[in-house]
């Protein structure tokens, strides 16, 4: 793993050059004319090109119903990561991850990101259902019940963003010493069950145009892309990464497993499980509301160690799968194999059968042909007879 720091001038990951963007204005061109190649069928990862707006799921509906059993996900590469923070209002962060076609013509864009229902912990009823149709379209980014910018609403922190002029360093320790005790007083009533979504679509379509421009209006924090020949995370793989963290601590506490904690767990788990990653860290303030550390819990290690588990269980799931694959196609190999030596075995019959019924029609004819020959032969021998005796009768006139 290696890491680079690039100071951020609002520019390199937010403003693509025109040159950049020039191939994906050809490539809409052609679509609309129907000259371009459609993305692969591949469902939650790529969408239609006339997508207008980015499927947005579930992270358990997204992985369990459109993921998981979808060999095609494991041909799609990760290209690349990035870890985003919102420059005004609620300074949510969330995570883009691009994902290349198996094919390479074609990139997915998605983005995975932590919300609080309005929902409190510890009821019955907390746990978020799935959407009966896992197409449903619902809006990403809209500001959740509880965040951070809700709790200290009031306070001198809510005045302050990162854009605004310098203060003194007594103001600014004081005020960061305030939102500190601040975040550390909250009681557990701070608590919601988590709102954990993905949205994705072909980064060439109308959709994938939304959730790029949700990007562009946010602060990059750090990117991890993989060198070539490198051993590069496949959909599958990080749909695994995603549905576990989110997993690992299904509640939102705004003081410890909010969207910093989410975003900041997956991305340095990818960087412990995949260490040839190369980390370009843009902006430091990740994980900060207003300069302010937000205290996240530690969990990178111990989704690792979840992550690790269940890729071993699915990979046993996967080799059960392909025993008893392969045994049923074994069985079918020789079901088909004997029926077909049982249909030879029939038809050498029916030609043995048939070559009998010729030989029994050669007998017939030839029984024919012989009584045909001794009916001639008894004509004949009558009529030597009859000249015979007429002979006879001649004679004895005379």
């Amino acid at each position: 793993m290696s890491a680079s720091l690039i100071p951020y001038k609002d520019g390199p990951h937010d403003k693509k050059p025109l040159l950049k963007k020039l191939p994906r204005f050809l490539r809409r061109f052609l679509c609309v004319l129907g000259m371009a190649p459609e993305p692969p069928k591949i469902k939650g990862v790529f969408t239609k090109y006339d997508l207008m707006t980015p499927y947005s799921l579930t992270i358990r509906q997204w992985y369990e119903d459109l993921i998981l059993d979808d060999p095609a996900t494991s041909e799609c590469s990760l290209i690349s990561v990035t870890w985003y923070k919102n420059k005004n209002g609620v300074r949510r962060e969330f995570l883009r991850l691009d994902f290349s076609s198996p094919d390479k013509l074609h990139t997915s864009i998605v983005v995975a990101e932590r919300g609080a229902s309005d929902i409190k912990n510890g009821n019955p009823s907390n746990v978020i259902q799935p959407s009966t149709d896992i197409e449903a379209v619902t809006p990403l980014g809209a500001p959740t019940p509880l965040l951070v910018s809700h709790v200290i609403a009031g306070s001198t922190a809510g005045t302050t963003d990162e854009s605004s002029p310098p203060v003194d360093e007594t103001t600014e320790t004081n005020r960061k010493s305030i939102l500190s005790s601040h975040m550390s007083s909250m009681s557990p009533s701070f608590e919601r069950s988590a709102r954990d979504v993905i949205g994705y679509a072909t980064l060439e379509s109308s959709a994938g145009t939304e959730l790029e421009r949700m990007c562009t209006k946010a602060t990059p924090i750090r990117t991890l892309t993989f060198p070539p020949d490198s051993v590069v995370p496949s959909a599958n793989e990080l749909a695994t990464l995603v549905y576990i963290t989110s997993a690992h601590e299904p509640t939102y506490n705004v003081t410890n497993t909010q969207c910093y904690w989410f975003v900041e767990t997956i991305f340095e788990a990818l960087k412990s499980l995949f260490a040839e990653a190369e980390e370009i860290i843009v902006n430091t303030q990740g994980g900060t509301w207003n300069g302010v550390p937000i205290r996240r819990k530690p969990s990178a290690d111990g989704v690792c160690t979840k992550y690790r588990a269940a890729r071993a269980a699915l990979a046993e799931e996967a080799e059960r799968k392909h025993t008893a694959q392969q045994r049923q196609e074994e069985e079918t190999r020789r079901e088909r194999q004997a029926a077909e030596e049982r249909a030879l075995e029939a038809e050498e019959r029916a030609l043995e059968a048939e070559e009998r019924a010729l030989e029994a029609e050669e007998r017939a004819l030839e029984a024919e042909e012989r009584a045909l020959a001794a009916e001639e032969a008894n004509a004949r021998l009558l009529q030597e007879l009859e000249a015979l005796r007429r002979a006879r009768a001649s004679t004895s006139q005379d």
